[in-house]
């Protein structure tokens, strides 16, 4: 089978960064069609995700959002993928500190849970924000 993308919790997946491709637009990430089929809950050109290395200290609001694409065996990025490994666009090679074969995050927990609608985000900041005030 396919030794990525692993699933560590719900809808936040690990694997690494297999290369960098001119195939890509600068809002996408490819991974290998099979290997999102088999190994995740993620659908094709719909589910937006956030990448993150281990090193990385940005809050999850500034984090740049990407479309996950399904690589197909026609495509020359193909190879990059072949254990479904992450493909980044070459239009962020230089934006994104990520190395290839470096281990990152994909996380599209936002995508399945939040989908665009932060009413309930914001109610629970403001909830915390204000649970706080009264307290001091």
């Amino acid at each position: 089978m396919y030794k990525y993308p692993v699933e560590v919790i719900s809808d936040t997946y690990l694997s690494k960064v297999g290369g960098f491709s001119y195939e890509l637009d600068r809002n996408e990430i490819g991974i290998n069609a099979k290997a999102l089929e088999v190994n995740t809950s993620i659908i094709p050109n719909e589910t937006f995700a956030t990448l993150r290395t281990f090193d990385d200290r940005r809050p999850y609001f500034f984090k740049h959002r990407f479309v996950v694409v399904a690589v197909e065996e026609n495509m020359d990025c193909y190879g990059m993928t072949a254990n479904g490994e992450v493909v980044l666009p070459d239009d962020i090679k230089g934006k994104m500190r990520v190395k290839v074969g470096e281990d990152v995050i994909v996380n599209t927990v936002e995508s399945f849970r939040i989908d665009g609608d932060y009413r309930n985000v914001t109610k629970a900041i403001l909830w915390h924000l204000e649970s706080r005030i009264r307290r001091n």
